[in-house]
Parts: C-alpha cells; structure tokens; sequence
C-alpha cells in the first residue's frame, strides 16, 4: 500500500496542506456572503431585473450548502496530540497513515468494487455538477454567455468521475478507484478538503459573474454596473443618440483602461466628462428598438483587467409628417363655444408643441379651446422641438357650424304618459344630444302649455299656478303639450314644438 511508503513528514506536509486550504475556504465563504448579500439588496431594490438572479443565487445556496456539508460529514477528525512547550494540543497526522478507514467505507475487498457508500459519493458528485451546471445554464444571457459557458466546461470537467483513469501500471480503472482507493487517511481527507475548496470557487465564480464581473480574488470592482443614461427618451432616423455611461460606484481612483461599444472603441480619456461619466454620441440607426452593448475594462491592483458588461436599449421612431389633431367628442367647431381640442406631435412631449389660432387657448398638458366667432372655417397652426433640435410645423383645418338647437324635455321625457301629481310638480329642462360631444348647461327661459283646449303661458322651466290648477281638473287621456319652448345655451332661440304628454 501507498502508506506503507510515506514518510511522517509527508504525512504531516498532507494534513498542513488541509489546514491552508481550510482557512483558505473560511476567505471564499465570507466573500461568498458578501456575493449574496449583494444580489438580495440589488433584489430589494429592482426585483424584476434580478429576479432571475435572486432565483439562481438560492438554488446554487442550497446545491452547494448540502454537497459541503455531506463532505464534511465524511472527513474523518484528525487526532490529537500534546506537544511538550506548546499550550493547546495540535492535529497528529502522522497516525493517519492507514487506508483502512475510506477503503472498508467506500469499497469491498482489494479490486475497488464499490459499496452502497461508495457508489453514494459517485452520486452525489454527479448530482451537485448536473443541478449547479442547470442553474448556470439557465443563466446563459447577454454577453455574459461566455463566462458561463467557460463555468460549465470547468464544473464538468473538475468533477468528471465517468471518464476512466491510465493508472501507474499502465491498465484503465475508474476514477474513484485511482482516487480514493488505498490512499492514507491524512490523503483522502486532504483531497475532500480540496474538493470543498473546488465547490466554493464556482459558487464564488458564478455569484461574482451574475453580478457583472469576472471573480477575482481582489473583488473590489465584482459589484459594478454600468448604466446607460440617455438625454432623449426617443430618436428619428438620422440623428444621433446623445447618453452618457455611469457606474454604479464612484471612486476618483478609478478609470477605465478600455471601452468598447457597439463593437466601436471609444477613447478612455477623451470620453469622459467632468463628472466621470462616459459621453456616447454615435448614430442612432433604423428605427426600432435598439442596443447599446459592449465592455468597459479597467485594471486593478494585481493589473489584470476586469471587465464590466454594458447592456441597454433606446427607442428610434419614425419622423412625424403630421400632427394628432383632436377636438374631444365630435370632429368640428361650435361658434362661440370653447370648444375642446387635445394636440399631440408623436415622439415629443406636450411641452414642447405650441398651437395658435384664432380664439385658441392654451390649457396644458397638450390641451387647448378654441372658441370661434365668426367665418365657416379656421386655421390651427401647429410647432414642435423635435428630439433632434430641429422645427416641426403643421396644420388642422376645422369646419366651423352654428350650435346645434337642444333636445326640450318635461320631467325628463320628451313624450309618452305620465301621472297628473308627476306633471304638477314637473319642470321643463333641455339638454344638448351627447352626439355633439357639448357639455354646456342650457337654460329653458318661458314656454306655452296646452292642457286640452286650454293654452297657459309659463315663465322659467315650471308651471304657472293656473296650468297647475287647469291640469289637476284634467281627466286621465287628456293631452297635454308644449310649444314655444325659449332656451338659452350655446346659442339662444325658441323651439315651436316640444314634448307631448298624456295624463294617465
């Protein structure tokens, strides 16, 4: 066996190597943390854009969590020893030097055939690279595709147990056979620390990549975002898209060494502004939905580059030939009548779009009334800033008509029957048809009722006392009706014929 062979020093040099990689995976799980507590206040914050993320850094968590703590389930303690001048008791490796322990847990006899608990290990290797190689795999988006990618292809091949193993004697073998068979203990223990240490490295990795850099061990820059700014909420064809880029931290010691959008270098230096931010001013292309992507690298304290992803979009729309001209609820103008008109210019916002004419009032927000007075049309005028700083103009031409003459009502009937107490207490009222899109009051000035042979003239919109006392004397089947109906609204006038009641 291997132990027979292996000096005290080299077991001693096996367990020191456990114990530096140990504290090393103490550091990956404080940076791990700092990793997740990142990704859950970027969550507070914008949960839709890193619901995915969110989503991915718990499953990872918990594939990683139970893998860890099974390993650790099957290290064996280490035992102790005093040591003369020493106070605390230190680990005795040079004891562990039989295979015995792994070989009668994971294996039967001599020829490497597996027991229950050493086909348990296999599969749970394999079960940790497929469920952490799925969650980086549903990951695959942007121009991050090629960090994950590279994480699979290390995932899969660091915990590769199928492929057979060329041992020292020249004859193929399986891997957990090569591994893990007829090693020392102090060996096999060293090698699940490092397997440990190869399960928190990619979680590591992949929680610094889902943040938008590389993981490097210095992961001061592993928590930037780039973030397009744009000046303009949209574009025409032709113009150019004006933004600036901004980092989600700001430190004057840093600088980017590198940027490269759009497939375009840009200047490092010359780009930025006062502020630090770095200006874009390129063509804004075809209308549509369009991308900024790119890199922003910069170099930091062991001078490797890091490199941060840009992703955003912008809107282009189509140039305006014409301006959206509406008068609410109907398609003219009423003389002498505010009428009201919504004015919009598509892509530009309503500050920025004037209306004039005659009688044309500004209301806000895109809205104005037009009152016209005389003439049977007019000319609205309309001028906007468009994105691109240049002048827009148009023009609405509207028919101008007289108001229409209201719909006369009694009790809110204009015929049909009706109890004689109803029409006592009645009043006349008129009402513009909701057609016409008019909400002006109108008012019923004097009218004439005719109860039977008998006609009474009433002064405002109720009956006089002696229509009210011939209509209490009026038998049911009488008709009564009203004519000569003077109103005042829009306009002002007198209706001949009105509502025809009878009394029932």
């Amino acid at each position: 066996m291997l132990a027979l062979n292996m000096s005290k020093e080299v077991l001693s040099a096996f367990g020191m190597i456990s114990e530096q990689v140990t504290e090393n995976n103490i550091s990956l799980q404080e940076r791990i943390i700092t990793f997740e507590t990142s990704i859950d206040s970027n969550f507070e914050k914008e949960d839709k854009i890193w619901k995915e993320k969110k989503l991915a850094k718990d499953q990872v968590h918990e594939i990683t969590t139970n893998f860890l703590t099974y390993l650790t389930n099957l290290q064996q303690t280490p035992p102790q020893k005093e040591v003369k001048g020493l106070k605390d008791p230190i680990n005795d490796y040079e004891v562990m030097d039989k295979p015995d322990y792994f070989d009668n847990k994971f294996f039967i006899g001599s020829q490497g055939v597996l027991k229950p608990e050493g086909q348990e290990f296999l599969d749970k290797i394999k079960a940790f690279k497929r469920d952490f190689v799925a969650v980086v795999d549903s990951l695959k988006t942007g121009k991050s595709d090629e960090n994950y990618v590279n994480l699979i292809n290390d995932v899969i091949d660091v915990f590769d147990t199928e492929s057979e193993v060329i041992n020292r004697s020249g004859a193929k073998t399986t891997w957990i056979e090569y591994n893990y068979f007829g090693f020392p203990e102090v060996a096999t223990n060293t090698k699940l620390t490092v397997m440990k240490a190869n399960v928190l490295g990619f979680q590591a990795e992949l929680l610094s990549a889902m943040i938008g850099g590389q993981y490097k061990i210095n992961a001061t820059l592993a928590n930037f975002d780039a973030y397009v700014v744009s000046d303009k909420a949209a574009y025409f064809p032709g113009s150019k898209f004006s933004g600036t880029i901004v980092l989600g931290k700001k430190s004057e010691n840093l600088q980017p060494t590198a940027i490269k959008i759009n497939d375009s270098e840009i200047d490092p230096i010359e780009s930025l502004n006062s502020e630090g931010a770095i200006v874009l001013d390129f063509p804004v292309g075809a209308v549509g939905t369009r991308e900024i992507v790119g890199t922003i690298t910069f170099e930091e304290g062991d001078g490797e580059p890091i490199e941060i992803p840009v992703f955003s979009n912008y809107e282009v729309i189509s140039k305006p030939n014409t301006a959206s001209v509406q008068v609410m609820g109907r398609n003219t103008l009423f003389r002498n009548f505010d009428n009201l008109v919504k004015v919009s210019v598509p892509g530009v916002a309503a500050n920025l779009v004037t209306a004039s004419g005659p009688g044309v009032t500004s209301k806000g927000d895109g809205l104005y009334t037009i009152k016209p007075q005389k003439g049977q049309e007019l000319v609205l005028k309309i001028s906007a800033e468009l994105p691109d700083d240049s002048t827009f103009s148009s023009s609405e031409t509207f028919q101008i008509r007289r108001a229409p003459v209201p719909n006369i009502l009694f009790n809110g009937k204009e015929g049909g029957s009706m109890s004689r107490s109803s029409m006592v207490s009645g009043s006349m009222s008129a009402i513009y048809d909701p057609a016409y899109g008019l909400e002006s009051t109108v008012r019923v000035r004097s009218f004439t009722v005719k109860i039977g042979p008998k006609a009474f003239d009433c002064t405002g919109n109720a009956l006089s006392a002696k229509a009210k006392s011939a209509l209490k004397k009026a038998p049911k089947g009488f008709d009564v009706s009203f004519k000569k109906i003077n109103y005042a609204g829009i306009t002002a006038g007198q209706k001949e014929s009105g509502p025809s009641i009878t009394i029932n």
